[in-house]
């Protein structure tokens, strides 16, 4: 039997490959599967954003070179381009980020911290959004290092 991890999990795979694949109605559907939670949106949603930073992060990991060590930052833009401090954005979004660094920059205590914060405060809606912007920035990452 497949644990609620593993669901999440197969549900965050899932909605990367209907992005990339343009199947718009596998999109809907695991959308859907990530709403139908109920009592367990806040640990599933958790999961998913988890699994989805995972992706990401590993394709950024395989884009640097063996011997490199770098320390990863983000530059943050609006939509004309111009520099937004973090601490401007949405509580979700500002975790969800944070926890993609700490995972890229070997933090695991602070992937959980930002997780933990990703998902505080959550429905339906804000969790479905939550996962969203994980997926747009895993797909983001994914092109970017030439795994897409």
């Amino acid at each position: 039997m497949r644990s609620e991890g593993s669901t999440a999990q197969v549900t965050a795979h899932r909605l990367v490959h209907c992005v990339l694949d343009s199947d718009s109605d596998g999109l809907t559907d695991a959308l859907e599967t990530v709403v139908e939670q109920g009592d367990q949106l806040k640990p599933y949603v958790r999961d998913v954003v988890a699994e989805l930073i995972q992706v990401g992060a590993t394709a950024v990991r395989h884009s640097v070179g063996p011997d490199e060590q770098p320390a990863f930052a983000v530059d943050l833009r609006d939509a004309s381009n111009d520099a937004v401090s973090i601490d401007e954005l949405e509580p979700q979004v500002r975790a969800t980020i944070r926890a993609l660094l700490a995972d890229l920059n070997d933090r695991p205590d602070d992937v959980e911290f930002q997780l933990d914060l990703a998902v505080r405060q959550l429905d339906p809606i804000t969790g479905l959004d939550t996962v969203r912007r994980a997926l747009t920035m895993t797909i983001a990452l994914l092109q970017w290092s030439g795994d897409a």
